[in-house]
């Protein structure tokens, strides 16, 4: 195919979708374009960045005829940040993108139904835990700017929750007051809790040598009382924000949060879902979805803290959780024994393997949770799920990509989607959250 454009070429473009990443596409003598920060509906003018042979990359240079969908960002430095990539588009066409960016990956499930977009309530202000960035030599904290590692000075980020906000903002003050002289600084973890005041700052450091980050960290906690402040070693030159090594400033470094009327306590490196207040949707309707099995069992895999298994646990006769993550094991215990729930046993391993072990052992789980990460579940697992028995399985994906992927083998394997409920669990950025629920065919 001949490319009509080369790197360095100047064109008009046309909007006319977006794609399932921070990119919108144009086509240009039907030749595919894709451009961050455009908006369906614009007409820009585009400098061509990379061209492969399908396809070309742009960078946005002017809009020459606004999208009736674009609208006037909130953060003075949307589109050099690449923190999130829609706040340029109208909230609730976000919503029917996103629907359509879920449609377009079930296309191979023709007849299934894709139910609209459940919308935050708060769109903005939402997020309980962010990563910042250090620039040390150039004296910068704040976010990377989009698909690199050059980081952006930002004042604040309106994702983010607003107690976060105001802790990230002494940091930077001191830092830049003091010149930057936290020379070992890499990241800056924030964690805060939505429904109790506690917070968690984690510095993520080159070294041991804490000389400079304990006059910082003492700086933070006579603004912040109740603080609790880690730091975290991470020698290695990755892409790969924490090393293993831990340390306690102050407090234990463990937060607490409470959905309904469950309490979870969990270790600042544990897994809990970033925006809780959609966490909060998801869990009421896997719940929902739960009802009338007091008589069953229930396997919730990928299960971190117990988070969804401590949340349905009255509606079974047993829910078995298993984590990878020893940490997150000890937090799902604690948090069964905090809330009194007696029929919730937590167990650490791989999910295939512990899966093969206790099938051995004659359990027969009726209802199977998967919330794998980005990547998916592995084939082995998928391919262990039907010699289960189990009857139902619930999937809550936050990459439609794999889900898809995976949902083909649990199809071929006799299992039949009931419901595709996505979820908007990141307001002005692309991902979407996805939960699905399937039942074996014959078994209704």
């Amino acid at each position: 195919m001949n490319q009509p454009v080369k790197v360095g070429d100047k064109i008009s473009l046309f909007i006319d979708s977006v794609a399932n990443s921070a990119d919108s596409v144009g086509k240009y003598e039907t030749f595919i374009v894709f451009v961050p920060f455009a908006v369906p509906g614009d007409e820009v003018e585009v400098l061509i960045t990379e061209v492969r042979k399908n396809f070309s990359r742009g960078k946005l240079i002017r809009v020459i005829k606004p999208s009736p969908f674009r609208v006037q960002p909130v953060c003075p430095v949307f589109g050099e940040c690449g923190g999130c990539h829609w706040q340029e588009i109208d909230y609730k066409k976000q919503l029917t993108y996103k629907k359509q960016i879920v449609i377009n990956a079930f296309k191979n499930f023709p007849n299934v139904k894709i139910e609209d977009v459940i919308p935050a309530k708060e769109p903005f202000f939402y997020r309980n835990k962010t990563q910042f960035p250090a620039d040390t030599q150039q004296k910068k904290l704040g976010l990377f700017s989009l698909r690199s590692h050059f980081v952006v000075d930002v004042d604040y980020c309106p994702l983010v929750r607003k107690d976060i906000n105001a802790i990230y903002v002494e940091i930077r003050k001191h830092l830049k007051e003091t010149g930057f002289e936290v020379t070992t600084l890499r990241h800056v973890i924030i964690r805060a809790s939505e429904t109790t005041r506690e917070a968690v700052v984690t510095f993520v450091l080159k070294n041991e040598d804490f000389r400079k980050i304990h006059i910082l960290s003492a700086y933070l906690l006579k603004k912040f009382p109740e603080l609790s402040i880690l730091y975290n070693i991470n020698r290695a030159d990755t892409n790969v924000i924490m090393g293993d090594k831990h340390f306690t400033f102050s407090k234990d470094g463990r937060i607490s949060e409470k959905l309904d009327k469950i309490d979870y306590q969990f270790a600042s490196i544990s897994f809990f879902q970033t925006n809780t207040a959609q966490a909060s949707v998801i869990f009421k309707k896997i719940k929902e979805w739960c009802k009338d099995s007091l008589e069953k069992t229930a396997l919730d895999l990928f299960c971190g803290v117990g988070a969804i298994s401590l949340y349905i646990a009255k509606e079974f006769k047993e829910v078995v959780g298993v984590e990878e993550m020893g940490q997150a094991v000890l937090d799902a215990v604690a948090n069964a024994e905090k809330n009194n729930i007696q029929n919730c046993e937590f167990l650490n391993g791989k999910s295939e393997r512990v899966l093969v072990k206790i099938m051995k052992q004659g359990f027969k789980p009726n209802t199977i949770l998967l919330d794998p990460p980005r990547k998916g579940c592995e084939q082995e697992l998928l391919n262990l799920i039907p010699k289960t028995g189990a009857d139902t399985v619930i999937y809550l994906s936050c990459d439609v990509m794999t889900l898809v992927r995976d949902l083909e083998i649990l199809k071929k394997h006799g299992y039949e989607i009931e419901e595709v409920l996505p979820v908007d669990m990141f307001p002005m950025t692309y991902h979407i959250e996805t939960l699905v629920k399937l039942r074996k065919a014959n078994t209704k």
